[in-house]
């Protein structure tokens, strides 16, 4: 991803780890338990063959959760996420609009969430999904935007004298 002149990051996250726990594990029983239960009716090359493919969604779904990022610059709000192509969406600090936290009880308990970004015009939105501590991700957004406003208020300032 390309800063722009004079941004900076702030905060840089992947979703949390349960996102990628919980399938791979799920996965490993899975393939487990149908590799042993299969074992003895099958032919043993197409036991290899799943075993193979169980690994290969294993390895799809580690790097889907490596490949998403998301950013928090001085300037903008910043989703990222492509294993082979990438999908950049960003909300300039300027037009997010509020900021909404989202828990699940799991979420609770683990310390992970949604935030959701809202903005105006067409920017849209953004999901920040299952991030950690999304508590204090929100609370360094809006200070952020309120630095960025005061920075901007004192640009203008400047500029009108």
């Amino acid at each position: 991803m390309k800063l722009e002149n004079g941004e900076k990051i702030i905060f840089k996250v992947h979703p949390h780890w349960f996102y990628v726990a919980f399938p791979e594990i799920a996965l490993a029983i899975f393939g487990f338990f149908f590799s042993i239960l299969t074992y003895t009716l099958l032919q043993k090359w197409i036991v290899i063959l799943f075993s193979i493919a169980i690994l290969l969604v294993m390895l799809l779904v580690f790097l889907d959760w490596l490949c998403i990022n998301y950013y928090l610059t001085n300037l903008r709000l910043i989703e990222e996420r492509g294993i082979i192509g990438k999908r950049i969406v960003f909300i300039p600090l300027d037009k997010v609009q509020d900021v909404t936290c989202k828990f699940g009880i799991l979420g609770k308990i683990l310390s992970f969430g949604d935030l959701e970004i809202e903005s105006a015009g067409t920017y849209g939105k953004i999901v920040f999904s299952f991030i950690a501590n999304p508590r204090k991700r929100k609370e360094e957004i809006n200070k952020a935007i309120l630095e960025f406003k005061a920075n901007r208020n004192i640009m203008e300032g400047k500029e009108g004298k």
